[in-house]
Parts: C-alpha cells; sequence; structure tokens
C-alpha cells in the first residue's frame, strides 16, 4: 500500500515492516477487481522477497486460486444457506495468528457483507492487534456504471470498520474516470469526511 499524501516515503517503509500485516480485500460490487488488486499485492511481496501466505474465500468466483504462481490456500467461509460459518472463519484466524508473515486474503462480493460485519461485530481489527497483527483492508473504488455501488461499500467500511484497521482505497478507472458533478474521487464527499481513515 502507499502512503497517503501527509506520509513520507520512510515513514511509509516503516508501516509496512512494523507487524506482520493482513491484507482483506472487501467490496460488495462484484467484477471490479478485487482479484487483481490481491493478485497485485502477492505479486508485490514475491518481488520483494516478503513472506507471505494467500487465501481465496470468493463463494462464487475463486479468480485467484486461478494465479498458480501465487499460493493460494482456497477457503470456503459461508455455509449452504449463504451464512458466514464461523467455526470456518475461526480457522482461518488461527492460521493467520499462527503464520509470522503477512497474509493476503481475497473475498467475494457474495460474502462482502457477512464477513465485514463478522469484522465489526467481532472486533477483529482489536484482536489481530492484540496478537501483534496489522489488519489492512483494502477496497476497490471503479468508475461507469458501478461507481455509487463502490463508493458506497467503501463508506460502509470507513464508518463502520474499527480504528485499528488501515484503510487502502483501489481506483480502478478501467470503466471510465471516477467523477461525479466535475469532482475527482479526492473532492468526493466520502473521500473528503473519511480522509483520516484513508492510509493510501
Amino acid at each position: 500500500p502507499v502512503p497517503n499524501s501527509n506520509t513520507t516515503p520512510t515513514q511509509g517503509a516503516r508501516i509496512l515492516s512494523k507487524a506482520p500485516q493482513v491484507h482483506v480485500m472487501l467490496q460488495g460490487k462484484g467484477g471490479v477487481g478485487k482479484s487483481l488488486g490481491s493478485a497485485l499485492i502477492g505479486q508485490w511481496h514475491q518481488v520483494k522477497g516478503v513472506p507471505f501466505s494467500m487465501f481465496d474465500t470468493d463463494p462464487v468466483n475463486a479468480t485467484l486460486s486461478g494465479y498458480r504462481a501465487l499460493p493460494v490456500t482456497r477457503l470456503e467461509l459461508l455455509d449452504e444457506e449463504n451464512r458466514l460459518d464461523t467455526r470456518r472463519f475461526d480457522q482461518l484466524m488461527e492460521a493467520i495468528v499462527a503464520e509470522r508473515q503477512n497474509v493476503v486474503i481475497d473475498n467475494g462480493a457474495a460474502s462482502f457483507l457477512p464477513l465485514s460485519h463478522y469484522f465489526v461485530e467481532n472486533s477483529v481489527p482489536e484482536f489481530l492487534a492484540s496478537q501483534g497483527r496489522e489488519l489492512v483492508i483494502h477496497s476497490t473504488v471503479t468508475g461507469g456504471q458501478a461507481m455509487l455501488d463502490t463508493l458506497s461499500g467503501l463508506s460502509s467500511l470507513c464508518t463502520q470498520m474499527q480504528n485499528e484497521a488501515r484503510i487502502v482505497v483501489w481506483l480502478n478507472e478501467y470503466f471510465g474516470p471516477i467523477k461525479a458533478e466535475g469532482k475527482n474521487f479526492e473532492d468526493m464527499r466520502v473521500y473528503v469526511e473519511n480522509r483520516e481513515r484513508i492510509s493510501g
């Protein structure tokens, strides 16, 4: 993740290396580049030689699992009725805590609401911080028809997620520029109101 404009490059490097990080891609809209972003985070770790592991928890499109050059483990978090299976999630938390390295988790649109609610209701950011881990939530905002939906998903993460979680926004202009009423993303209400929550 790139530090925001208030952070110098050396501060950014210190942020990246202070504790094992748990990178989770969360966005309620499908097809906006979540798995691509997760794959890029994984590739960054590979290029830098930073030990890491990856989990694909998308119940519908296991796209990340298709990247054979990445160390991806497939993990089904939803039960047959599309509810979050807390036992499976507990297994994921145990794996994260057991590994003293960074973890990347790709999550699908179908499990966005149950997983984000579970994070908030069970104070997962606080728990991970107590275990010496830093939670970094990644969320994609895209241009085009999905822009309002992705902005809404980002807004809910910024307002509901505990402060222990850092939030990184991926701006994906593949479907069009991220502009509304002449405003760029940095001028939009969701960014202006949550600027302190967004790390990059």
